[in-house]
């Protein structure tokens, strides 16, 4: 069921693009073009290539190309709202139309990435009168042309492409987002969630960031202990139960499992990481013993160290379904230079002696004049000051980019005033599409450098690039759907650049907003976005309406609508305490008068703020403590009221009651080294799947936070 009104689309069909952009050649080819609504709900693979499963990617489950397509018919019954059926052909039928699937001839077509070597992602997509065709040189390749065959039908209304044909391969093989995972929870379905939507637009991996802890030198820091830390995969060995501080917040084996092949099936690899020696509360507080000072970071020359990190990765190591793997060594003590370097080389060694698999690491600097760190190390760079891209290039090192003045986002709030790059709330797209200030510089992955465009690593030594959402604001700062706001509109611009490389497609600067919102509003098999059924987002339309069946009735009903997310104004009569839930959030009215909204276990009360406050377009939802009139005190709420929530990114979930502004949920966050202290929005999804208590008419409705 699509939830953009396709009458619209048709518009604007002519501007928009698919992401990543391909290059049309219709030469050729005659007709209108393809039209998805004539032709048989048929799709046809040939058996020969129905088989076929990669072997140059990088998990170790790689799905057939059958499977492949399988999952392409069920995206593309979603897409259409019509029942297709597959057919495993030996040979194409003549007579037929439909969608027909199988591998490019490689001696007709060469397909690489742009450093030359062959590539099993790329595609021809060919698009007649009544038959569309997708070859790819590998599995992978024809699932990506899958992708745009998708997005093209989208843009075009569901109605005719016009004929052309397009060859198309990515330029990197690393194309991939980071979450934070280690100071947030996040649950099974949406991490598969997330991933659905990065492969919609072609990403290849997900880098889970399964463990760290809350920054040392922010919060209620006096006592070590009690920092919030994460070990979010649950070990099934008895000795390493003390990693876990709370096991409903880890994924067990069959989760993270089920994860690695739900990403597998649709071409992306979960990259797991374990954080250490660094970033290493989840087993300093464990075993103590092992801490330095800061506490976080573990002492390398204890005898019990190596032994512990090694029994940590024997124990997961089984579970994972990659050729390589993150063991984080991140921000060491530049000091023990030595003893980091040593630590390194001697997992990379145990890695592969025990799996077969290759390390990466986090770029750190590492002063040593006697040791360096092995070549068959892969380095991802993060930040100038910690490496040198260049240097580690001409050094005969791999490098993925994630340089944190492009790549990365603090969820919620930036750094200030930590510098050199405090790092945006929501991914920044300027910053791709003008890399280092230069107007009209669209990045590409071998750009590391934003100070100086001149001096820039071999990019034959640079393997892709990914992206980061970070919660170094902590736990309670967002909620999981949070981050994929965050998210959103920076995974299809940045997935297309990445793809593109030098040598692909530039993205259309004039339509790329527009087909960003078209494609994101529509992008398959999940509902981040939280829409409704039929929600076409028109300012003040009715979505939900409910009325209690009689006046005293306060059992629980259930409505079935799940949680609508943004923008909605939800009005609710109430006359006394209540509770509405949904597997995302809860709303409760006590009998103290306390409105309440619950997430992930944190408890978020309406407090009191300046209705003007929180607009600031530097720092959007940002309210500084001592500068405002806002107090941030409990708001007490009438037991018999009209409550209006109205929630948008910027605004957050706001409060009217009788008509009259009372206030916002929010959160406090520490700033950078414990400085400049805010308060946060809290943009929640209306709970819309039980109601239980003394509301007594719902209703919901869209709006757009522009008009308010």
């Amino acid at each position: 069921m699509k939830f953009v009104a396709f009458s619209y689309l048709a518009a604007v069909a002519c501007a928009l693009q698919v992401l990543p952009p391909v290059a049309w050649n219709a030469s050729g080819l005659s007709g209108e073009g393809f039209d998805i609504r004539a032709v048989e709900k048929k799709i046809f693979i040939t058996s020969s290539f129905a088989t076929r499963r990669d072997d140059n990617g990088l998990t170790l489950i790689p799905p057939s190309a059958g499977e492949l397509a399988e999952t392409f018919r069920q995206d593309l019954q979603a897409v259409t709202n019509t029942s297709w059926v597959l057919h495993t052909v030996d040979a194409f039928p003549d007579t037929e139309t439909g969608i027909f699937l199988d591998s490019v001839d490689v001696q007709q077509v060469n397909l690489t990435y742009e450093n030359k070597e062959p590539t099993e992602e790329g595609y021809e997509l060919v698009f007649s009168a009544d038959r569309a065709y997708i070859r790819g040189s590998g599995a992978r390749g024809m699932w990506w042309g899958t992708r745009t065959f998708l997005q093209q039908l989208l843009i075009h209304d569901l109605g005719i492409v016009p004929a052309g044909r397009t060859l198309d391969a990515p330029s990197s093989v690393t194309r991939g987002v980071l979450l934070d995972a280690g100071r947030k929870w996040y649950s099974p379905g949406f991490l598969k969630d997330l991933c659905t939507y990065a492969s919609f637009f072609k990403l290849s991996e997900f880098h889970y960031h399964s463990s760290d802890n809350y920054p040392l030198n922010r919060g209620h820091n006096e006592t070590w202990y009690e920092v919030y830390s994460q070990f979010s995969l649950r070990p099934e060995s008895a000795k390493l139960q003390g990693l876990v501080q709370r096991s409903n917040e880890t994924l067990s084996r069959a989760e993270f499992e089920d994860f690695q092949h739900h990403c597998a099936q649709r071409g992306v690899t979960v990259i797991p990481e374990i954080e250490a020696p660094g970033h290493s509360l989840s087993i300093t507080k464990w075993k103590p013993e092992l801490a330095l000072e800061p506490k976080d970071l573990l002492n390398l020359t204890h005898p019990d160290t190596l032994p512990l990190i090694k029994s940590i990765w024997a124990e997961f190591l089984p579970w994972f379904q990659t050729k390589e793997v993150h063991i984080g060594a991140d921000e060491y003590d530049s000091a023990l230079a030595d003893d980091y370097i040593d630590f390194v080389n001697e997992m990379a060694a145990f890695m592969n002696e025990t799996a077969g698999k290759k390390v990466r690491i986090w770029g750190t600097y590492e002063p040593s004049n006697t040791r360096s760190i092995s070549k068959n190390v892969m380095i991802q760079h993060w930040q100038y000051g910690q490496s040198d891209p260049v240097s580690l290039a001409r050094d005969g090192y791999e490098l993925i980019n994630s340089e944190d003045w492009w790549a990365y986002m603090s969820l919620k709030n930036d750094h200030m005033p930590i510098v050199p790059a405090p790092y945006p709330p929501s991914f920044n797209n300027t910053r791709l599409l003008n890399f280092g200030g230069s107007d009209g510089r669209q990045w590409t992955p071998p750009l590391f450098n934003p100070y100086n465009l001149t001096n820039q690593p071999d990019p034959r030594r640079v393997q892709g690039a990914i992206i980061a959402a970070w919660n170094d604001n902590g736990p309670d700062a967002t909620t999981q759907l949070e981050a994929y706001y965050a998210l959103r509109d920076g995974i299809p611009t940045f997935a297309s650049r990445v793809w593109a490389g030098n040598r692909g497609q530039e993205l259309n600067i004039s339509s790329l907003s527009e087909s960003i919102r078209v494609l994101t509003a529509n992008a398959v098999a999940q509902n981040l976005d939280r829409r409704l059924s039929g929600d076409v987002d028109r300012d003040g339309e009715v979505l939900v309406c409910w009325d209690a069946m009689n006046e005293n009735d306060t059992t629980k009903v259930h409505l079935g609508y799940g949680s609508k997310g943004m923008n909605y104004s939800l009005e609710l009569n109430v006359t006394g305490p209540f509770t509405l839930s949904s597997d995302d959030a809860t709303l409760k009215l006590e009998f103290d008068g306390s409105l309440t909204f619950i997430s992930d276990g944190w408890e978020y009360p309406l407090r009191s703020v300046s209705e003007a406050d929180g607009f600031d377009p530097a720092y959007p939802g940002r309210i500084w403590v001592n500068e405002t009139t806002s107090t941030h005190e409990p708001v007490t709420v009438p037991l018999g009221s009209l409550i209006t929530i109205q929630t948008d990114a910027v605004g957050g979930s706001r409060v009217w009651i009788d008509g009259s502004f009372a206030g916002r949920f929010e959160v406090f966050v520490f700033g950078g080294k414990n400085t400049l202290f805010s308060w946060s929005q809290m943009v929640f999804v209306a709970p819309l799947e039980w109601v239980e208590g003394g509301i007594r008419h719902l209703r919901l409705r869209s709006y757009d936070e522009h008009d308010t």
